[in-house]
């Protein structure tokens, strides 16, 4: 039985099959990401909806890697009409999954909530007083590391904040496959 858990020479972290489709095609997403995802970027709302839209794909691998190995039914799951088709439901099973914590789940949310104004919103911008006090407001960031200097600006703290979203939330997703769940056995 040569690569399973009753192996002596199987090490869990190995990843195969599925599993290891997905890992590469995050790979190229992240990589992806980094190119457009840039500080320099002039186009605010790009900045925001390509940001938000990367968070989204992470909380669905994280998702994937977490429920049980039935991909047509988790696929289903996922659909856009089904119960985690959408961002916020995402971040509210990921967060009640115990995959992630209150602040990383509250700073999600912020995240919607600006990329929401900027997707319906002609007008909108970082200078708009609820954008600024959302991008405020985001604390993963000062958590893990540091309080910002007092010259950052809101499009600094909604791109420091959504960078270390990312790289949390990537992080999440080998912790997700470590616990993924089994179906139960029988009838």
């Amino acid at each position: 039985m040569s690569g399973t858990e009753s192996d002596p020479e199987f090490d869990p972290s190995w990843i195969t099959g599925k599993d290891l489709e997905r890992y590469f095609s995050l790979e190229d997403a992240l990589l992806e990401f980094a190119r457009l995802f840039k500080h320099d970027e002039t186009n605010d709302r790009a900045l925001v909806i390509v940001g938000a839209a990367f968070l989204d794909m992470l909380l669905e691998h994280i998702l994937i890697n977490f429920l049980v190995a039935d991909s047509k039914e988790v696929a289903e799951l996922m659909r856009y009409d089904q119960p985690l088709g959408s961002y916020g439901n995402r971040i509210r099973a990921a967060y009640c999954f115990g995959l992630i914590n209150k602040t990383i789940r509250d700073d999600l949310r912020l995240v919607g909530k600006i990329r929401n104004r900027f997707a319906h919103d002609l007008y909108a911008s970082f200078e708009d007083e609820q954008i600024r006090s959302w991008c405020a407001a985001l604390k993963g960031h000062r958590n893990a590391y540091m309080e910002p200097p007092p010259d950052a600006g809101e499009r600094d703290l909604f791109h420091v904040g959504l960078n270390q979203l990312v790289c949390h939330l990537n992080g999440v997703v080998s912790i997700a496959r470590g616990e993924k769940r089994t179906s139960c056995r029988g009838g």
